[in-house]
């Protein structure tokens, strides 16, 4: 496996923008090993543009996140880009809670009174 592979398998944070005559464009960023960020952008389907920044350049570049929201792009989570299209991943999900039975609660012991007051005669009223 190519370190090239291995960078590619790094899933993004997609952004999508629809047009108002159906068509729709991708843009995602993703982080790097080097505290860097990759942004990556083009028509859904085809994204073809990438471009990679410093750690220095990192705040930016969520900023820049912010303003495609104000834009209108909506955010639909993480992906991975294979060939030009961003095919997203499914969301994680809690793993199911194993099937037992819940445990009974121990019998409480009822309270013995007697010594209550013993040097009394058990006469109350």
């Amino acid at each position: 496996m190519s370190t090239e592979r291995g960078r590619d398998d790094k899933p993004w944070t997609l952004f999508r923008y629809r047009n108002p005559d159906g068509t729709s464009k991708d843009w995602a960023y993703r982080s790097l090993a080097d505290g860097g960020l990759e942004i990556c952008w083009g028509r859904t389907g085809a994204v073809s543009q990438r471009q990679t920044y410093g750690a220095a350049q990192t705040q930016e570049i969520l900023q820049r996140a912010q303003q495609k929201q104000r834009k209108g792009y909506v955010p639909l989570g993480t992906a991975v880009l294979r060939h030009g299209l961003m095919a997203l991943l499914p969301k994680p999900t809690r793993p199911p809670e194993p099937l037992t039975p819940p445990r009974p609660k121990p019998p409480v012991p009822a309270a013995d009174l007697s010594q209550i007051a013993s040097e009394q005669d058990d006469f109350w009223f």
